[in-house]
């Protein structure tokens, strides 16, 4: 496993979710502030219904990067040659297909959420600028994986972080010159159009240094569509109800609430995709080590990583639920606060939806892409039917229950079935971290929600920052002490890390000495 490879898949990963996590703490804010509250509710009601669009691309990115990764395990160059060539091409064919998606939707979103969206300034351009950066970021997912794929992580991380910090400038400026919504739209599309031009010129570069070309076949095109035939089902399901809790919510509820929800759901949603990263991170890894059968070797990986992935998942968990009034009313002040139901049920999701998801991108890296996408769409399908019912009779608290009972009994469970299935999730393993979690979870509830109630005893509400640190430091610090008590692994890997760096310092010690 080269470690080098997986230092970049974990920068551009976990970087790039960071870059958009601050640009979002700096910009959400900026937006209330130089946006009407209700152009901004239903721009975010749009443009889930404009991410549509995306549903022309089914998934080949993630697919370009799962096939040359194991082509490159397998030693085939000609194959990666064809499979390069072909996924530029069917790229190219999704932008097409996308922009006039998206054409098809701007003249229905009208209809859609039931509201003249000719009311709203600036809303009908920003959205016309939106079908064109949408389309180019479709293109921009192809040129990543493929050059994933190839192991060329570097410059994928180096493009996608320098592209965020683009994306913020240029919004920033325009917003402050009055553009509104349209200052969203244009930074995205300036992202996109940059990206594009710096994976092309890196996988140019990668493709002379490996002797490796661009080759066009009909006849492996054929071959490399048919992949999609079932993926891009999932993808249109999974993708239209993946946006229609906003887009249900804009017709029962006012702009102003959805506006409100967005605030409470963003920094959960943030994390929950800074999390996710790790197991993305994995994938290029475990199809080229699958590609040259190293089964033990996939499975230490696996194993090792989702535990740290679990423990990442539980602290973020307990942080959100006893302090998240006091982040949602530093950030965007008071008032915006949805309450503890609205919350909890949103970190009861968080939960079991990154558990589901590292299952999914492992079954996936595996090669197991028809099963993946069967799940896909039952999850999209009883999700999508249940949204609807559940928001029009008991709101936004009835959605978020749908929410958390699709993200327990299909991402949770299936997926992990089917990695089980595979061969590469045993029973040990399971009843291991299990009871891991037996105990982890309990003491974690009783330390988090004793802290906070001791600090709000002794700390004036008014100090909200000072709570928020002192609450956030001190449950990290007897989170950590109770890992490694629990898990006698962790603490051992630990301490071998630090008497390897011990050791490696004494010998340079010695080495000055004793010239």
């Amino acid at each position: 496993m080269d470690r080098n490879i997986l230092k970049w898949n974990f920068i551009f990963q976990y970087g790039y979710v960071i870059t958009n996590i601050l640009n979002a703490l700096i910009l959400l804010p900026i937006y209330l502030h130089k946006i009407d509250s209700s152009t901004l509710g239903v721009w975010l009601a749009t443009g889930n219904i404009l991410a549509w669009m995306t549903l022309a691309d089914p998934g080949v990115g993630d697919v370009l990067q799962q096939k040359i990764a194991q082509l490159r395990g397998q030693n085939q160059p000609e194959e990666i040659n064809l499979t390069i060539g072909s996924g530029i091409v069917t790229s190219l064919i999704i932008l097409l297909l996308a922009i006039v998606a998206g054409i098809v939707f701007f003249f229905l979103i009208g209809v859609i959420i039931n509201k003249d969206v000719s009311q709203y300034e600036g809303l009908q351009v920003a959205l016309l600028i939106s079908i064109i950066a949408t389309g180019m970021s479709l293109v921009s997912f192809s040129l990543s994986g493929i050059n994933q794929g190839l192991q060329n992580s570097a410059q994928v991380a180096i493009g996608s972080l320098s592209g965020n910090f683009i994306f913020l400038i240029s919004n920033v400026v325009l917003l402050y010159l009055g553009y509104g919504v349209i200052s969203i739209a244009f930074a995205n599309l300036c992202r996109a159009f940059y990206i594009n031009i710096y994976n092309y010129s890196a996988l140019k570069k990668q493709l002379k240094r490996e002797h490796l070309k661009i080759i066009f076949q009909l006849e492996h095109l054929k071959r490399f569509v048919k992949i999609f035939s079932f993926t891009s089902f999932s993808r249109i399901i999974g993708g239209f109800s993946a946006s229609l809790d906003m887009i249900v919510l804009a017709r029962f509820v006012a702009p102003s609430m959805i506006t409100i929800f967005e605030i409470n759901k963003r920094p959960i949603q943030m994390t929950q995709s800074l999390i996710g990263r790790h197991s993305v991170a994995l994938m290029p890894l475990i199809s080229h080590a699958n590609g040259k059968g190293n089964v033990a070797e996939i499975k230490t990986l696996i194993y090792t990583q989702f535990k740290y992935y679990s423990y990442a998942a539980i602290f973020i968990g307990f942080c959100f639920i006893t302090n998240y009034e006091n982040l949602i009313t530093i950030w965007t002040g008071v008032g915006k606060y949805a309450g503890n139901s609205v919350v909890f049920l949103l970190v009861g999701s968080f939960f079991f939806t990154l558990i589901g998801y590292f299952m999914s991108n492992m079954g996936y890296a595996l090669g197991d892409i028809k099963m993946n996408s069967f799940i896909t769409i039952i999850k999209g399908v009883v999700s999508g039917l249940l949204y609807y019912i559940a928001s029009k009779h008991f709101g936004l608290i009835g959605l978020l229950v749908v929410m958390l009972f699709v993200s327990i009994f299909v991402d949770f469970l299936l997926f992990s079935y089917r990695l089980n299935k595979l061969g590469f999730l045993n029973g040990i393993f399971i009843g291991a971290i299990l009871k891991k979690w037996l105990l982890i979870i309990p003491l974690s509830a009783i330390m988090s929600f004793g802290m906070t109630y001791g600090f709000n005893l002794i700390i004036p509400g008014g100090m909200r920052i000072v709570s928020l640190l002192l609450n956030g430091i001190s449950f990290t610090m007897v989170f950590i002490i109770l890992l490694l008590i629990i898990d006698k692994d962790l603490k051992s890997t630990i301490q071998n890390k630090f008497s390897s760096i011990f050791s490696k310092r004494f010998d340079k010690q010695e080495l000055s000495n004793n010239p």
